[in-house]
């Protein structure tokens, strides 16, 4: 079975324990099977010692063949019950429903396909309802509360008692805990740590559970599409019996082994901790049907560095120099030529006859600093990727020690190194060898590497001079934004694309490169001021920044980040390469984006919504709902030759679009009575 073809619904077993509450466990059983019990593997109903007719029901239900019923004398409690039902389970994928649960239409397929994308996500949870529409459940946040008596542990619902459309319930999250009311978990990931543990009763056995695939590296992520109805605690007076003993053992065994999201001081104030744990979470949209798979543990991880050229030979002679001397042979060298005609080409050449693991890629025509990487990003095949400058001269152990931190900071997206000639917050300010010569600067970047050994700072913007990148995230946003064209800002897009995905990017203060400076720009005598302003118009037009904000003067981020990542908008496909292939969106999720399309377009974000509308229709091409307003997105931009176009391509494939017909009509009238006008004036 491939990849792609798992967790499908015959792969999932639906685990239910129930005590009393008959009424409650027929309206889940039948909203299940008026959702998506189908082509489920099965369901497995715990009786932990009903007394209200549950046990009859059930046997008649096995009997039936309509789910399979376990039988438990007297209440064993949800952490037993639920291993008993995975235990009996044949499904892959397992999934632990509280029986005071309603399934919404359409719950099933947004956590498989999690799941299906993202091999390193080991649960997923829905979002539950309470009967009157709020939340119940948008994930858990771990709380450590000082009290006089000591610390305690405990779990609290996100967005308890809330408008269930706020924006911010309804984002993918990654956790560290989720409810097990509704919770699809890996079979291999829940017997790697064990199952639930049975010393806890009916209470934080959930949050133990998630706390220990975090700790053996599994990601959580709550799902807002899949959504369910949750009535709460409806088992009676049996499901609080151990709260204080509950919270103490969930203490003992986590207080300091877990990094808490919040903190409550004794006077009572909460505070985030500094240390971001909940966060944004991205779906992959490329799959890599070659690359390496994630070095196991004990085993050193391998990089791709990608150098482009384009002319300023002499520069790259050194750039590849320091690369053979200081780069570990298990690394892969790529260098992308765009089309220099100073015998780069050549000389490339030799250096791949002649070292194996050099491989060459030849434009014919220059595409710019974004276009160029990319396709370079596209053919790499190792887990860390590397873009480097080839006006860029290493020192010894540089990439380990890119390499090191990244496996430090397994949140890390993005790191650059320090050096002596950039802009921003990685530039030393002083360097203590010939930045002409380059003597010295072995030993200076030694020095610099003992003396701020381990040390990193998070920033929102780093330099693409050297820039690596870690594939996950790669899978996730994409390659470097093509519109940047030549150069310069596609960094800064691309470190804010990384951010608003949830990633950290970092500076390793104990790397050093020396770094000549916009040499290919010098070489092909481009006026590199009047590039910087002409790509800061396009940053500008991107994210919304006031275009009265002049290049090199501030602005504020706050509305780009509260909007967020959008994984359209945010989202920058890699050129066509074997071995490279987009993720085919869920029809669910084309439904959601249409929604977003519209929802651009009614807060007068009409250029966000083209993007979206234009992605819509190279998925649906026939989307006639999207084709007409991506016309009338374009006609609020005053593109009016390029509306009315859009509105005749629809009809010519659907002539029956009533809509369009009437929009064609529209338009040309008043396209009409501007000539006249223009005529008359």
């Amino acid at each position: 079975m491939s990849r792609s073809d798992f967790p499908a619904p015959n792969d999932v077993s639906i685990v239910i324990p129930v005590y009393n509450k008959l009424a409650l466990t027929r309206a889940c059983l039948d909203s299940l099977r008026a959702t998506a019990t189908a082509n489920l593997a099965e369901i497995i109903v715990v009786d932990n010692g009903s007394t209200d007719g549950t046990a009859s029901f059930l046997a008649s239900e096995a009997e039936s063949g309509r789910l399979e019923a376990v039988f438990n004398v007297e209440n064993c409690g949800f952490a037993r019950a639920c291993n008993q039902g995975a235990g009996k389970a044949s499904g892959r994928v397992l999934f632990f429903l509280n029986n005071d649960t309603v399934a919404h239409p359409g719950w099933l397929e947004p956590l498989l396909r999690i799941l299906r994308l993202d091999q390193e996500v080991g649960a997923v949870g829905s979002k539950l309802l309470f009967p009157d529409g709020s939340v119940q459940h948008a994930g858990v946040i771990i709380l450590r509360k000082d009290t006089p008596e000591g610390a305690t542990l405990s779990g609290i619902h996100v967005g308890h008692r809330e408008e269930a459309d706020r924006p911010e319930l309804n984002q993918l999250k990654e956790f560290q805990a989720l409810t097990a009311a509704a919770l699809m978990i890996r079979r291999e990931a829940f017997e790697q740590v064990g199952g639930f543990d049975e010393e806890y009763w009916n209470g934080n056995e959930d949050i133990d559970l998630c706390l220990k695939l975090k700790r053996t590296g599994w990601r959580l992520v709550y799902q807002p599409q899949s959504v369910m109805t949750h009535f709460e605690s409806q088992s009676g007076p049996e499901r609080w019996k151990q709260v204080d003993q509950n919270v103490a053992l969930l203490t003992r065994r986590w207080l300091d082994k877990v990094q808490p999201d919040f903190e409550i001081d004794r006077d009572g104030e909460l505070a985030p901790c500094r240390e971001k744990v909940v966060g944004i979470y991205v779906q992959p949209r490329l799959r890599f049907e070659q690359v390496i798979m994630p070095c196991p543990a004990g085993v050193e991880p391998r990089a791709a560095v990608i150098v482009l050229t384009h002319n300023a030979l002499e520069y790259t002679r050194q750039c590849v120099a320091s690369l053979l001397n200081h780069t570990d042979p298990r690394h892969e060298l790529i260098f992308v030529d765009n089309a220099s005609s100073d015998g780069t080409p050549g000389y490339l050449r030799e250096l791949a006859a002649s070292h194996p693991r050099c491989r060459i890629i030849l434009n014919e025509r220059n595409l710019g600093f974004a276009a160029g990487n990319n396709i370079g990003l596209a053919t790499a095949t190792a887990e860390h990727l590397v873009l480097l400058n080839s006006d860029v001269v290493v020192t010894a152990d540089w990439l380990e020690g890119l390499l090191n931190t990244a496996c430090r900071h397994p949140r890390a997206g993005l790191i650059g190194p320090v050096t002596n000639n950039i802009s921003g917050l990685q530039k030393l300010p002083r360097v203590a060898y010939n930045v002409r010569t380059l003597a010295g600067l072995d030993a200076f970047a030694r020095q610099v590497a003992a003396a701020e050994q381990g040390r990193t700072e998070q920033v929102l913007r780093l330099v693409g001079f050297c820039l690596l990148i870690r594939r996950e995230l790669l899978m996730r946003i994409g390659g470097l934004d093509e519109r940047f064209g030549r150069g310069n800002f596609e960094d800064n897009d691309y470190c804010l694309r990384s951010f608003l995905a949830g990633y950290q990017n970092l500076v390793a203060h104990d790397c050093f490169v020396h770094h000549f400076g916009s040499r290919s720009y010098a070489a092909a005598k481009v006026d590199y001021s009047a590039e910087l302003t002409d790509k800061w118009e396009i940053f500008k037009q991107k994210w919304g920044v006031p275009q009265e904000i002049a290049y090199n003067e501030p602005y504020e981020v706050k509305d780009i980040l509260i909007r967020g990542f959008h994984p359209v908008l945010h989202y920058e496909a890699l050129p066509d390469t074997e071995g490279v292939a987009p993720v085919s969106p869920a029809e669910f999720e084309l439904e959601g984006w249409l929604a977003d399309g519209e929802g651009f377009y009614a807060n007068e974000r009409f250029r966000d919504a083209e993007a979206i509308f234009r992605h819509l229709l190279c998925w649906q091409p026939r989307n006639g709902r999207a084709g007409n307003n991506l016309a009338v997105s374009l006609w609020q931009q005053q593109r009016h030759a390029g509306a009315i176009s859009a509105l005749e391509e629809i009809l010519v494939r659907q002539p029956e679009n009533a809509d369009a017909r009437w929009n064609l009509v529209e338009f040309r009238k008043q396209q009409a009575g501007e000539v006249t006008a223009r005529d008359g004036a």
